[in-house]
């Protein structure tokens, strides 16, 4: 593998330090997606981690934001199966965006957007959530990165983003060069840092095409303003003037109709004829209706954090929170993360579950208390969170076992049976002292003094009924002894073994000698 060629593809994918993920395929879903399991490695990726990679040895992904909650480079995830790669390329050079399209390990598009100087990744977010409609991506298409922001310190480690050229002379996750055909590695790297812009180029992009819209839709949702400035889709003009017609009666309540007639000889080509035009108008006339958000052919361009901020937008209650990337830390409770308001919040179990807790918790982290919704709204939500969660790559952290309280509690009772002045005989349990007996190798103890031996070290996560659960787990047994002819409740665990640590009685002449 040429080490020039594999220091510049690493440094486009400049990301998060502490952490990186992995991805080990394991088959196909019925879709045509390509699944496997995710993990995520607590440590820093070095050029041999990316060599690996582009050898096809073991699959690497980079979170998209740094520890200085800043991004060298993002991506539209396009999670469609199957997809036109060459219908979004084209697009991508007809418009001269700076973006490259990359066929991802599922078979999908990966879209990506790479700077020369990092910026804040929610100022990248949000200008990738604008080209996705630009280039008629459906909502709900996944931008990366998906956190302006991380609790480093609490473990979150945000979501990665699994990067293509994995085996990049035999595998598929390739980039597409204009003529819709696949780029090389070295073609890749070549266009990734040809099309690299800058923090004010970031900055000006698009704003071109959105001062030129008509002062007349200026205000309203971006689709509309996308579609005005590229034409309506064959096929869509009536769905595409009925949403043009609600956005009229908003904007101008009084003669609305007569500017529904100017619009249709305006942006319809060709226009409706009158009659088409009067059905359209008639419909809207009858209700106060809402955008068709979810048909064409505006659904293709929704971009719906701005268009809530637009006057004649969606709107929407500003005390409605946004929530999305709902991550777990899979220890002894889980610890859960999740994005409200583009903000993370550390959450427990039944933070989830309980509203107000959950409205307590956003106040305290991020100083919004969110309005509550019905039972069954949140409880829906949630479901479909954790749906989401369990399907998205890297978001299920699995910690290992000394981290978690099981871990500690395990460690504290090994401490408690092997480090403390043992009991000579059964006898000395009633000094607190554990006793190990030789003949089954068993050690004996009372569970109040572990109890205490816990509350020592600040142990306070098990109370009595919990201990002994987990001493169960591990063939522990209730037992009475018969100590100085008076029946003794203790518990009997098999015997940790004994580690004794050697010192050396001289350094040798080679080693350095300590102060």
């Amino acid at each position: 593998m040429d080490k020039e060629l594999t220091k510049r593809f690493a440094l486009l994918f400049r990301g998060l330090e502490a952490a990186y993920g992995t991805f080990d395929l394991t088959g196909k879903e019925a879709n045509g997606k390509r699944k496997g399991k995710a993990s995520v490695v607590r440590a820093k990726r070095t050029l041999a981690t990316f060599e690996k990679h582009l050898n096809g040895e073991q699959g690497v992904g980079i979170v998209p934001i740094n520890e200085k909650n800043a991004s060298f480079f993002g991506a539209i995830d396009i999670d469609q199966y199957p997809l036109d790669h060459a219908a979004i390329v084209k697009t991508v050079h007809r418009q001269k965006l700076p973006l490259v399209v990359c066929r991802s390990k599922s078979g999908g598009g990966h879209v990506y957007l790479f700077l020369k100087e990092p910026v804040p990744a929610e100022t990248l977010q949000n200008k990738l959530k604008e080209l996705a409609s630009e280039i008629g991506c459906a909502a709900g298409t996944e931008i990366f990165p998906k956190q302006i922001q991380l609790v480093l310190e609490r473990g979150d480690t945000g979501n990665f983003l699994n990067l293509p050229y994995f085996d990049h002379e035999n595998g598929l996750r390739y980039a597409f060069k204009e003529d819709g055909s696949a780029a090389t590695l070295e073609e890749f790297v070549e266009m990734a840092e040809a099309t690299a812009i800058t923090p004010q180029e970031l900055e000006s992009l698009l704003e071109k095409e959105i001062v030129e819209v008509d002062e007349r839709i200026k205000s309203g949702p971006p689709c509309l303003q996308i579609l005005l400035r590229q034409g309506f889709p064959e096929g869509t003009r009536n769905n595409g003037l009925f949403n043009l017609g609600v956005y009229l009666r908003k904007a101008f309540p009084n003669d609305w109709e007569t500017k529904i007639l100017e619009y249709n000889q305006a942006v319809l080509e060709p226009p409706l004829d009158l009659k088409e035009v009067n059905v359209v108008a008639e419909q809207i006339r009858k209700k106060d209706y809402q955008y068709k958000c979810n048909d064409q052919p505006i659904c293709n361009f929704c971009n719906r954090d701005l268009c809530r901020s637009r006057r004649y937008g969606v709107g929407g209650d500003v005390n409605t929170p946004r929530i999305a990337n709902l991550r777990k830390y899979d220890s002894e409770p889980p610890l859960w993360f999740l994005d409200v308001n583009g903000s993370p919040v550390e959450l427990d179990t039944e933070a989830l579950q309980r509203q107000p807790k959950f409205q307590i918790l956003c106040m305290e982290q991020i100083n919004t208390m969110p309005r509550t919704m019905t039972r069954q709204a949140w409880e829906a939500q949630m479901n479909t969170l954790l749906l989401t969660m369990v399907e998205t790559e890297g978001a299920i952290i699995h910690t290992s076992e000394d981290t978690s309280i099981r871990g500690q509690f395990y460690e504290l009772l090994e401490e408690f049976t092997t480090h403390m002045q043992a009991a000579l005989d059964r006898e000395e349990i009633l000094l607190r002292r554990p006793w190990k007996n030789e003949s089954n190798n068993r050690t004996y103890f009372r569970l109040k003094d572990l109890e205490a031996f816990l509350k020592r070290q600040r142990f306070t996560d098990y109370r009595s009924n919990k201990i002994a659960q987990r001493l169960r787990d591990i063939e522990g047994l209730s037992e009475q002894l018969s100590i100085n002819g008076r029946p003794i409740r203790c518990w009997s665990i098999p015997a940790f073994e004994s580690i004794e640590e050697e010192f050396p009685s001289k350094f040798d002449g080679d080693e350095d000698i300590p102060f």
